[in-house]
Order: C-alpha cells, then sequence, then structure tokens
C-alpha cells in the first residue's frame, strides 16, 4: 500500500511539474516575443491555463511528498523517491541541451549564409530557447539541492546508486547519438562533395553536422568520463547494467556496420558485373550507407574494446567465459540470419535465371549483386564466432564442458532448429499445396519458378536443421559421457534416523532417479560409520532433526569431514525452521537429488525461489522475441503462398 501511495504521489508531482514548468516557459515566451511561437492571445490563455491549474496541484503533492520524507526514512530512501528525482533531472537537463541545438544551428547557417531552415527548432527565436533553458535550468538546479541532500542523509545508498548509473549511461546514449549523427551529416557533406551541385540542402548538411558535434562531443566525453571515473568502486565495475550497455551498443554497431556493409559491397559488385554507374551517382548510392556505417563502426570497435575489458575483469573464469560465450552467439546468430537470406536469395537468383524467366528483365546485376553482397557481409560474421565457440565446445575438460553445456549455447542451438522446423514445415506446406493444386487442375502461371523455390527454401531449411541437430546430438552424447564420469567419482552418503524412517529411501529413490550412475549408499546412525568413509564420500545428506541433536559418533563424523553437508529440513520438537518445513518428503528429496547432481558437476547449488519481477521481465521479452520470429515466419508462408 505504501508503495502504491507513494507512486500516485510523485507521478502526479511529475507530471504536474512538467505542466507548470512549460506554462511558465510559454508566458515568458509570449513576455519576451511576438513570434508565433510565443505570441497571441491563444498562446498566452493556454499559458496561463497551464499554470493556474499546475501550480497547485504540484505544490500540494510536493509538500506531501517532502512531509512523509522528512517524517519517515523509508520514504526517504525509497526507489520511487530516487526514480522521480532522476527523472526530473531527466527531463530538465536533456530540454537544455534540446534548445541549445537550434540556437547553435541559426548561428552557424547564418555564419554559412544559408536561409534558416535549421535540423531543430526551425519556427523558434532566440529568445524562445534562452527562455526554455534558463526555466529548466532553475528546475534542475532546485531538485539537484535536493537530490544532494538525499544522498547526505539516505543509509543505505544501493538505491540511489542503481538509479544514479542508469541516469548516467541514458546521458551516455542520448550524446553517442547526437555524437553520431554528427559525423553522420559531417560525412554525407564529404562524400557528396565531388559531386557537388548549387544549393542549399547539401551546404545545410555540414551546419547541421557541425551543430551535433559541436553540443554532443563534450557531452558524450564528460558522460562518458563520469561513467569512467566511478569504475572506482567495485560494485559499478561489475555492473550488470554497465555489460548490458556495452553489449547494446557494440551489437548495435554489428548489425548497422553489417548492413551498411552490404549495401556498399551491392553497388560495388553491380559495378563490377557490368552496370554502367557514373562516378556522380556510384558516391550518391554509398554515401548514405557509408556516412552511418563508419560511425557505427567506431562504435562497434570503441565499445567492443571496452566490452572484451569488462570481460577480462571479471571475478572468475566461469563468468569470463560466459560473457564471451553470449557476446559471440549473438554475433553467431546475426551473421547466421545474414549468410541464410543471401544463399537463398543467391539459390533464387540461380532458379529464375535457369529458366530464362530474368534474362530481358533488367534484373540480373541488382539481384546477383544483392545475393553475393548479404553473402559476403554475413557468412564472416556467423563463421567466425561460430568456428571459435565450437573449438571451446570440442574441447576436452571442464572448460570444454562448461562450454558444451552453456544455456547460451543451447538456446542459440535450439533457437536455430526451432526457425529451422517451423520454416521447414511453412515451405513444404506452400510445396504441398502448389503440387495438389496442380493437380486438381488449377496449374498457377510460373509453376516451374514456384516449385523449384519452395524447393530451394526446404532445401535451406532442412540443411540448417540436420546441422544444428547434429551438433546438439554431438555435445548430448559428448556431455553424457564427462557426466557419468563425473557422476561415478561422487560417492554420497544418506545418514538415516532408523529403519522404519522413509527419509533415506526416499532420498535413495530421488539421487538414482536424477543421477543413475552416482554411487549412493543408506548409513544408519546406530551402526558404525566406516572409517574409509572420511576419505572417500564427497557429500552427506542428514535429515535436519538428527543434525540438531546428532549421536555422538555422527557429530564427530561431520566435524572432522571435508565434504559438502546436505541438511533437510524436519520437524525436530522446539525447534522452528524460518525457510518453513512445509514441503513434502518427495519434493525436499527432488530438490537435495538436483543439488547432488549440481556439486557433482562442479556447478554452484542454486536455490530455488520464486520467480522475482526481472524474471517475469524476461519471460515478456523472451515472448515477444518469439512472437516476432513467428510474425516473420508467419509473413514468409503468406509471401510464398501469393507466389
Amino acid at each position: 500500500m505504501r508503495t502504491i501511495r507513494r507512486l500516485y504521489f510523485y507521478a502526479v508531482t511529475l507530471v504536474s511539474l512538467e505542466v507548470v514548468l512549460w506554462g511558465l516557459i510559454g508566458l515568458a515566451r509570449s513576455a519576451f516575443s511576438t513570434h508565433i511561437v510565443g505570441g497571441g492571445a491563444t498562446r498566452l490563455a493556454q499559458a496561463l491555463a497551464l499554470i493556474l491549474v499546475g501550480v497547485p496541484v504540484f505544490g500540494l503533492h510536493w509538500w506531501a511528498a517532502q512531509r512523509g520524507a522528512r517524517a519517515d526514512m523509508d520514504e526517504h530512501a525509497s526507489g520511487v523517491r530516487a526514480f522521480f528525482l532522476y527523472a526530473v533531472l531527466l527531463a530538465t537537463l536533456i530540454p537544455i541541451a534540446q534548445n541549445f541545438l537550434p540556437l547553435l544551428n541559426r548561428q552557424l547557417l547564418q555564419a554559412f549564409r544559408l536561409p534558416l531552415n535549421a535540423m531543430f527548432g526551425a519556427s523558434q527565436t532566440w529568445s524562445d530557447n534562452l527562455i526554455a533553458m534558463l526555466m529548466n535550468g532553475l528546475v534542475a538546479a532546485y531538485f539537484i539541492t535536493v537530490l544532494r541532500a538525499d544522498w547526505q542523509l539516505v543509509a543505505p545508498k544501493d538505491t540511489l546508486t542503481s538509479l544514479r548509473s542508469i541516469y548516467r549511461y541514458i546521458w551516455v546514449i542520448y550524446s553517442l547519438v547526437m555524437l553520431v549523427a554528427g559525423i553522420q551529416q559531417s560525412l554525407q557533406y564529404a562524400f557528396e562533395i565531388p559531386a557537388i551541385t548549387i544549393g542549399f540542402a547539401h551546404q545545410a548538411s555540414l551546419a547541421n553536422g557541425l551543430t551535433l558535434l559541436l553540443i554532443g562531443t563534450p557531452l558524450w566525453f564528460f558522460a562518458w568520463k563520469t561513467v569512467q571515473d566511478s569504475l572506482a568502486e567495485a560494485a559499478e565495475r561489475e555492473s550488470s547494467l554497465r555489460l548490458g550497455v556495452l553489449y547494446a551498443l557494440a551489437l548495435a554497431g554489428v548489425v548497422t556496420v553489417l548492413t551498411s556493409g552490404g549495401i556498399v559491397i551491392a553497388v560495388l559488385l553491380r559495378s563490377l558485373l557490368g552496370e554502367q554507374i557514373s562516378g556522380q551517382d556510384f558516391m550518391r548510392q554509398i554515401s548514405g550507407p557509408l556516412s552511418i556505417g563508419i560511425p557505427l563502426a567506431g562504435v562497434w570497435a570503441y565499445y567492443g574494446r571496452w566490452l572484451g575489458r569488462s570481460m577480462a575483469e571479471a571475478p572468475d573464469v566461469p563468468r569470463r567465459a560466459g560473457m564471451r560465450r553470449l557476446y559471440f552467439y549473438i554475433l553467431s546468430a546475426i551473421g547466421l540470419g545474414a549468410t541464410f537470406i543471401g544463399l537463398s536469395m543467391l539459390l533464387s537468383f540461380v532458379v529464375d535465371a535457369s529458366i530464362g524467366d530474368l534474362l530481358g528483365a533488367g534484373t540480373l546485376r541488382p539481384r546477383l549483386a544483392a545475393s553475393l553482397a548479404t553473402l559476403f557481409a554475413g557468412s564472416p560474421l556467423w563463421s567466425l564466432p561460430w568456428r571459435s565457440m565450437q573449438a571451446k565446445a570440442l574441447a576436452s575438460g571442464d572448460p570444454g564442458d562448461h562450454a558444451r553445456r552453456s544455456l547460451v549455447r543451447k538456446v542459440y542451438l535450439y533457437l536455430a532448429l526451432f526457425v529451422s522446423v517451423i520454416g521447414g514445415m511453412i515451405a513444404a506446406v506452400a510445396l504441398l499445396f502448389l503440387l495438389i493444386r496442380t493437380l486438381l487442375g488449377d496449374r498457377p502461371p510460373g509453376f516451374t519458378q514456384s516449385l523449384l523455390n519452395y524447393l530451394q527454401l526446404l532445401f535451406l531449411f532442412a540443411l540448417m536443421g540436420i546441422y544444428h541437430g547434429l551438433t546438439l546430438r554431438r555435445d548430448g552424447r559428448v556431455a553424457g559421457h564427462a557426466l557419468t564420469t563425473k557422476h561415478a567419482l561422487f560417492p554420497v552418503l544418506i545418514f538415516s534416523p532408523s529403519d522404519e524412517d522413509p527419509f533415506a529411501q526416499t532420498m535413495l529413490a530421488a539421487i538414482q532417479k536424477q543421477t543413475p550412475c552416482l554411487p549412493a549408499a543408506i548409513q544408519p546412525v546406530t551402526q558404525p560409520i566406516p572409517e574409509a568413509a572420511l576419505a572417500t564420500v564427497k557429500a552427506a545428506i542428514v535429515p535436519g532433526d538428527l543434525a540438531l541433536n546428532p549421536p555422538e559418533a555422527l557429530r564427530l563424523w561431520l566435524r572432522d569431514f571435508n565434504g559438502s553437508k546436505l541438511i533437510v529440513p524436519r520437524a525436530a520438537a522446539g525447534w522452528v525452521w524460518s525457510g518453513g518445513t512445509g514441503r513434502s518428503l518427495q519434493a525436499a528429496a527432488g530438490q537435495v537429488a538436483q543439488a547432488v547432481r549440481q556439486l557433482a558437476e562442479g556447478q554452484e547449488v542454486r536455490q530455488p525461489s520464486g520467480t522475482s519481477g526481472w524474471m517475469i521481465f524476461i519471460y515478456v521479452i523472451a515472448a515477444l522475441f518469439g512472437l516476432e520470429i513467428l510474425m516473420a515466419l508467419t509473413s514468409l508462408v503468406v509471401s510464398l503462398f501469393q507466389g
């Protein structure tokens, strides 16, 4: 209930603050400008309405929020309040930068003696921008003092630290987009210089690019420097947010470079294949892809290097390997998709050309160039990461075992297998539909062409499915042999309170069901414990009531035992387990058997827990991704049936 109350007060405060702020901006513009943006009775009435409605709402809710924060430290330290304060800073500081853009853009356009059709805020005046910057700056200054006071009072500061990191990375991404756009506009101007025509649009791109660079470069420098300086704290160095941002930036660079490179290669191939392309037209066609591909290649190289450094600085070897696997498998998945599309385009071209459909159509060179360009761009991106991951998965020992059984590898292989099966099924349905329709006497035009194209699609999906299916089978066979060996070298001893107690037999049955090759034995506490057990046994399972009050022989043995001790909570007179003992014996046995298996395989024991909010979020994202794949496959089958 308190969280809902906080959400209400801070959400209303944020919205009403924006209403008041832009009402004040509109009022000031009306007073200082006769321009259409600020002048006129309509504008004045709108500004006054915003202020008269927003001020009491904001004042009441902000006063209530502040009073609650002063009276209760939990309110002061709440994540909702911290989110509100950093959201206010973004909502006020970003408009300052956005209003500085047209202000500088108009000055550069005047310096170049160009029409004042600015890229941003073309209908605004210098007073409009200055007023917006001043008003937003005053509000930002007030809330900066509030935030600084919270940093001094609140303890612990985990929530503030997390939201501050998000705030900083938003500035990094915002300024980086501005910087990349500035480089793109400047390169666009440079590439068009050999083919300059008289006009203002070409020269305006230089003014726009310089505007974005002059503002984006210092913003990005200071935002990224602030993030880098924070790495002095261990929590920031190991932050999942940092890794996520680095992954996203590096992969965004990969996708853009792949797309831009494919377009440039296609134009080059068309020229090499004999198409008459003038120098001016050639530069016009490649200037756009190059102008965006070059800065994004820089983003990929720069942030890819920092991602590699973050991976290398991970505290343990398995985590470093897992981070590297995630990056490489994502690259491989992107490359595999591009390679598949390129092969399909190439085979479709061969089919159409072989039956004479293209000879007079004037599309031979563009289609061949497009298919080869997609292959040239995608195949290295698939083959290089995939070969590296295959080499690690085929390695012997624990590193190879971890690589084969990694969740990322299984997701990659099963996703490729899923796409292969569903895509192949769609192609097969379309093929059978075509054949049955023809047998029934309704032979469609272009029958041979459609038949061969469906066959090549079916062949490619089958080839991809067979390859990844065999890879999965080999992984399972090798992993199964390695796990069987590990299980056989991990003896387990189950202590039984009495012969009538079903505890030990239930535990033994669960372990034998999950790991048949793992040696497990029951040891009644009424009988002497073999002396060799101290040296050979790797794990001991003890019921909770027995562990609380063990016989002297068991107590001494457990004291000297250096293996893993698994305690299974059970009701005991006078003792209350904080985690509860409501689980059935069978459910507890299943969890113990899973823990034994994890220990035998050298993994960290993961305790079962409820589904967290983050896991729900991940499930939603995964569902949306799967829906996107299904929609793409659906569009494929629709296009197949439409011929």
